[in-house]
């Protein structure tokens, strides 16, 4: 397995995740029975957010591909100072709130790479070199990702139903580590 990583900016970036093999690699992550079949997780509304995220400020991608197939992507983009999360059930701390962060989106990875340190590198791409003090997330309580988010250093600073047919998901913070 010889993975190479690429980050996308731009354009790029915008038309990589409205892509077959990119929406494709969505569809077979969250046909997962822990998704439940959520309206939230459907191909039309994944295309509809990833559309509209893709003209934000800051939006990059980063994929993994193994020769030719794609085996994982993630992107995020730059979260404003003062804003936060959808359907958040409470306001950040307040040393959150007033910086700019990234908000990472999307992490997918294949099932057939996963716990091969792909969706590691993946995340890793994308938070480096960022100038945003914080990195934010949102992740299922109940999904093997939480577990692994905490693993890997980010903690619990709320949550979020983002739409009345969501389910509830905890918004997770990392300090980048910039000042």
């Amino acid at each position: 397995m010889m993975i190479s990583y690429r980050v996308h900016t731009g354009e790029t970036a915008g038309m990589a995740v409205v892509s077959e093999p990119y929406v494709q690699l969505y569809e077979d992550v969250h046909a997962d029975p822990s998704y439940e079949g959520n309206p939230l997780f459907s191909r039309d509304a994944y295309l509809e957010r990833a559309s509209a995220q893709a003209q934000t400020p800051g939006f990059v991608t980063v994929s993994a591909e193994d020769g030719s197939d794609l085996v994982g992507y993630t992107y995020g983009f730059t979260m404003e100072a003062g804003r936060w999360w959808r359907g958040a059930l409470k306001p950040p701390p307040d040393e959150v709130l007033k910086e700019t962060k990234l908000a990472v989106i999307e992490l997918m990875v294949r099932d057939d790479h996963r716990g091969s340190g792909v969706g590691r590198q993946l995340l890793a791409k994308l938070l480096r070199n960022r100038d945003e003090r914080y990195a934010t997330l949102t992740a299922r309580p109940v999904a093997a990702a939480h577990r692994m988010y905490l693993r890997w250093g980010w903690r619990v600073v709320g949550q979020s139903q983002p739409a009345s047919d969501a389910p509830a998901m905890d918004i997770m913070l990392i300090d980048l580590g910039v000042s």
